[in-house]
């Protein structure tokens, strides 16, 4: 699925609201207002609640969240997924206190990038199925909802894909597209750093996205299931990660079973129950 829209971020970024052109048509979506934004009460009009609703659509288009992860909030992350006796070798801490206080800084982060103090990003670590993709999302849902700031979440494998097809005309974007609307969005959530085939030229994209951020001092969310000093240095390169390290906080989550597979499982209990 598509969900990356450069030119619909650098619009947005750019503030260049123009009014939208309707079709003609008899259809209205909200019968409150007839899609005018204001109706009467009495001698006053008065600001229709589908004008609020519109915009935050617009603003979870903008970001590019896949729509299953749109309910991703800090409420609904399940502390219960990981092991209260198993303990990561270096620090000595259970499962559990690894993911409470990855998920305190999560929400630290997100509430101090609304009330305008953001901070450094955040280097989300962990094996496949550990709740990182689900963390940022949280972010991302948090911000959105709290704020008027805009937010661009990239699946980082597609984003690359995507400017590698913009050489050949097959994609429907530029690479300058692209590669401005991830460096100029205030808050750029990049999913699944590691997962891909990198050349020295997908190296050196990933390079000037991460670096013109760094010197811009926009805050960056990244998660990856691949060890900072080890296997992403030689992925994607010594001064990326050098950079990676003056960005971004360092965190991790830990798990004894891939949680996906475990909501999996819950999910065909929950029908075998109730067939019976």
């Amino acid at each position: 699925m598509d969900f990356f829209d450069p030119e619909r971020v650098l619009k947005q970024l750019a503030n260049k609201r123009q009014p939208e052109k309707k079709a003609p048509s008899v259809t209205v979506q909200c019968k409150k207002c007839e899609d005018r934004g204001l109706y009467m009460e009495g001698d006053y009009a008065v600001p229709c609640s589908c004008v609020q609703r519109k915009a935050l659509e617009n603003k979870f288009k903008n970001c590019q969240i896949p729509k299953s992860m749109l309910k991703h909030t800090f409420n609904n992350f399940k502390l219960t997924y990981y092991s209260s006796t198993l303990k990561e070798p270096l620090s000595q801490r259970t499962y559990l206190e690894i993911a409470q206080r990855t998920l305190q800084y999560a929400k630290d982060f997100a509430k101090n990038f609304v009330q305008g103090d953001p901070k450094e990003g955040l280097l989300i670590q962990g094996p496949v199925g550990s709740g990182k993709t689900f963390l940022a999302c949280c972010i991302a849902n948090y911000v959105l909802r709290n704020s008027d700031k805009a937010v661009l979440f990239v699946i980082v494998p597609d984003l690359l894909e995507k400017i590698k097809a913009s050489y050949s005309n097959a994609g429907n974007y530029t690479e300058y597209s692209l590669v401005e609307a991830a460096c100029e969005v205030p808050l750029l959530i990049m999913d699944d750093l590691g997962a891909h085939n990198y050349t020295e030229w997908t190296k050196n994209k990933i390079y000037n996205i991460i670096n013109y951020r760094v010197n811009q001092e926009l805050p960056t969310i990244i998660t990856t299931n691949l060890d900072l000093s080890d296997d992403l240095v030689k992925l994607v390169g010594e001064r990326t990660v050098s950079r990676i390290e003056q960005m971004c906080y360092p965190l991790w989550l830990e798990r004894e079973h891939d949680i996906r597979e475990v909501i999996r499982q819950e999910k065909i209990n929950q029908h075998i129950s109730g067939l019976r």
